[in-house]
């Protein structure tokens, strides 16, 4: 510029304009296969045509065919090597002054959830299992299997005392082989207390992936609950919404309500089916533990919470709902009977559970009295040939009771 040229105009030749290009000074990281063989080949008349760098002849290196990247990082691996054995490394041997480095190769992390690094949970070690999806066949038909109807005649009450046992409260289950084969049994209790040492998130994950049916969840109900429900009266061709004889007619009188009772179920996804279902043409009477697993009336946003009654036994709204008091579930039958004109209710609903945090393995044995006080409470206030919808912790039945 001091010159008097200028970059514009043409009087300035191209020779004259000086050139503000400067070199490209590379780190040494970034260095290419170019530079690593400039050195001793740049005189080589041996190069590729479409190609800078002239490796072909020194490393044999086709470039039409083969990867520079490749090679060059082959070339950094016999460096790597050089390096290492003018540091004494001998193959098959640790590195350091005593050989005393690693030999093995360092393997993958296998560590799950939040535990800590390294533990290893005997019966959790991950499976090379490839999963087939197009094996995996999912309907969703679904067929009812009923079980065989009984033609002998009922005990004596004499006979059914004598089945009564008192003694003290049982905490184990591995004996419990009268209904099932003991080595079935013993394969289940240890397979499930595998699962005890699963964290929660880690269980929800092996659910959901195990069901497929798991991500429908509650859709516009409360809780998948109502989903459970409404899957079984769908299946049993909606007796227990819409009851029917033999014959097909209804068994709810002209001009009645639907009456269901709703038993150790809060919050009531179960009710809140039968509401969304029947509407206003539907009468339920709820019965469950007061506290922080009530019934939440608010959150009934798929039928009409109106028609739902909660009663808890003595004291009625004010009662506690221990279904284990049996002044509870005498007040609780005196109710439903003074409210349904004496002839009681058409179906009766029962999901009762409760914590069981580490004795999953006697889920059941501890489940027991719950079990005999829901179905005391149904059989108390069912109609004569009704129904009554029995859901266990661990698996989901329906029981259907007439009575004699």
């Amino acid at each position: 510029m001091s010159r008097g040229h200028t970059l514009s105009g043409s009087s300035s030749s191209e020779d004259e304009i000086p050139s503000f290009k400067q070199p490209i000074k590379k780190r040494p990281h970034e260095l290419t296969a170019y530079h690593f063989s400039r050195s001793d080949s740049s005189h080589d008349s041996d190069k590729d045509e479409d190609s800078p760098v002239p490796l072909k002849k020194k490393y044999g290196l086709d470039t039409g065919s083969e990867s520079i990247k490749n090679k060059v990082s082959s070339v950094g691996n016999d460096f790597a090597k050089r390096m290492m054995n003018k540091m004494g490394f001998e193959a098959g041997k640790g590195l350091g002054k005593y050989g005393q480095g690693r030999t093995d190769v360092v393997e993958l992390s296998k560590q799950r959830g939040r535990r800590g690094f390294g533990l290893h949970l005997e019966g959790l070690e991950p499976c090379n299992v490839s999963w087939d999806f197009e094996a995996e066949k999912v309907s969703a038909e679904e067929r009812v299997l009923w079980m065989p109807e009984c033609h002998d005649d009922p005990p004596e009450m004499q006979e059914l005392r004598q089945w009564m046992v008192e003694g003290p409260k049982k905490l184990t289950i591995d004996d419990e082989t009268h209904f099932c084969d003991p080595e079935v049994l013993k394969n289940v209790l240890g397979l499930k207390t595998v699962f005890d040492q699963l964290e929660s998130e880690e269980m929800r994950r092996a659910r959901t992936r195990s069901n497929p049916f798991e991500t429908i969840r509650g859709v516009i109900f409360q809780n998948r609950a109502a989903m459970k429900m409404s899957n079984m009266d769908a299946i049993f061709d909606f007796m227990f919404t819409n009851p029917t004889d033999e014959k097909g007619n209804s068994l709810i009188l002209s001009n009645e309500l639907l009456y269901f009772a709703d038993v150790c179920a809060g919050p009531g996804g179960f009710s809140e089916y039968v509401l969304w279902r029947k509407g206003w043409h539907a009468k339920g009477y709820g019965f469950t533990l007061k506290g922080p697993n009530d019934f939440k009336l608010e959150e009934f946003f798929a039928g009409p919470p109106e028609t739902f009654e909660p009663y808890y036994g003595v004291g009625g709204v004010e009662g506690d709902g221990d279904i284990y008091v049996p002044e509870n579930l005498r007040e609780f039958r005196r109710f439903v009977m003074e409210n349904t004109d004496g002839r009681g209710l058409h179906f009766v609903m029962a999901d009762g559970g409760f914590s069981v945090e580490g004795q999953e393995n006697i889920q059941e044995i501890l489940s027991k009295r719950l079990y005999l006080c829901q179905f005391l409470c149904a059989l108390s206030v069912l109609r004569t040939g009704r129904y009554l919808f029995f859901k266990f912790v661990n698996f989901t039945i329906s029981f259907e009771y007439f009575v004699s």
